[in-house]
């Protein structure tokens, strides 16, 4: 495809719809949610005393057994 000087004149001046929602509402409230996490977990890690790496570790590890443990039950079938 060649880009000719009257595609470029047609083209809209600001950003297509999407990209402006996804700008104006998708990426805030990510953001948002991930500083959430990120002031819980500093939180937790005051309370406690554990590193914020332990405790996102062990949060890791535990989700990583409940998988498992899933997969494997279903794999055996009902217990």
């Amino acid at each position: 495809m060649v880009v000719d000087r009257d595609y470029m004149l047609k083209q809209q001046s600001g950003p297509s719809p999407p990209k402006l929602f996804l700008d104006t509402k998708v990426v805030p409230a990510v953001v948002n949610a991930l500083g959430s996490v990120e002031v819980g977990l500093a939180r937790a890690s005051a309370r406690t005393g554990v590193s914020a790496t332990g405790i996102l570790a062990g949060a890791g590890a535990l989700g990583f057994v409940g998988i498992a443990c899933l997969l494997i039950r279903g794999r055996s079938g009902p217990l």
